[in-house]
């Protein structure tokens, strides 16, 4: 139930963004820009990313950032991560410039709740070469969840980072966060891994996703998350449930497209042509369907 309740207030906090078949959204999660030090889990797929969010722009997408964009439990400064990854924020700034830009905050950017700490994070950027601060994305809003409505419709895509209820990365996610960033960001370079993230644990991952299936049982909602880091592709006869998956696996990043009223789940991955040269595609690993056949049942 407690779970239940956060999900609904999420739910109730939502942005609500209308969406038609001419609409293109793509879903992108859990990317935790670091500062491409050896903690940095994003720095290997710097350039995977940034050649995705460059088709994206070109083609017209809207760009949601589904929680955990940046890694603000390691680092105490935006600036080590912006540093570290001024080019893929170059492209953020062009999405943010065409209101094509939307940030949903997960358990490691939970600061980002706060409108004070999105502004002073946001509005300005220190530029390393002119050692002065410059304009970056003012008027960034960030938000708990977001709702895409379709418009031929009236019913909702509620798309939420997910680590609501989550014990550890909801309720007490200041003690998750000082360890991570004096205790996990260490010890992760050498292998442990940290038993608070539903990411390294395949048992806290199952009982969080059951969590979500109960959430669309009982409301009837197609939901798209992230958080577990396990991409999710669920077909009309099956609960609505999607998952962006993660831009932290190895030489590969997922991400749920929403295009011509459609749905599908792609993945961006290094692959060598057939010259054996290392190449950038991007996949199709399930769908499209017609976004329609999901809502049918919806009240």
């Amino acid at each position: 139930m407690f779970t239940f309740n956060k999900l609904r207030q999420a739910y109730d906090n939502s942005k609500v963004i209308p969406f038609n078949d001419a609409s293109r959204f793509v879903i992108m999660s859990d990317m935790h820009r670091g500062d491409n030090s050896f903690s940095d889990e994003f720095a290997p797929n710097q350039n995977i990313f940034l050649h995705a969010v460059n088709y994206y722009y070109e083609n017209g997408f809207e760009l949601i950032e589904n929680g955990d964009g940046d890694e603000l439990w390691e680092h105490s400064k935006f600036e080590y991560i912006y540093y570290a990854h001024q080019d893929v924020f170059s492209v953020y700034q062009k999405f943010h410039e065409k209101q094509r830009l939307h940030i949903i905050y997960g358990n490691h950017n939970a600061q980002l709740k706060y409108p004070d700490v999105v502004e002073k994070t946001f509005d300005t950027a220190h530029d390393p070469y002119t050692d002065q601060r410059v304009e970056f994305m003012p008027g960034l809003e960030v938000h708990e969840g977001i709702r895409l409505r379709y418009e031929d419709f009236g019913k909702d895509i509620f798309i939420v980072h997910g680590h609501q209820g989550d014990t550890m990365n909801d309720t007490l996610w200041r003690f998750s966060h000082f360890m991570m960033r004096f205790v996990w960001k260490y010890l992760h370079i050498i292998g442990f891994r940290n038993p608070a993230s539903p990411a390294k644990s395949i048992v806290k991952r199952h009982r969080i996703e059951r969590k979500y299936r109960r959430w669309i049982e009982r409301t009837d909602q197609v939901m798209v998350v992230g958080h577990t880091h396990r991409p999710k592709f669920s077909q009309p006869e099956e609960l609505a449930y999607f998952n962006a998956g993660s831009a932290v696996r190895p030489r590969v990043i997922t991400a749920i497209e929403i295009v011509g009223g459609t749905i599908s789940l792609v993945e961006w991955r290094i692959w060598p042509n057939i010259k054996g040269l290392l190449q950038v595609n991007r996949r199709v690993l399930d769908g499209p369907v017609a976004v329609s056949k999901y809502m049918y049942s919806q009240r």
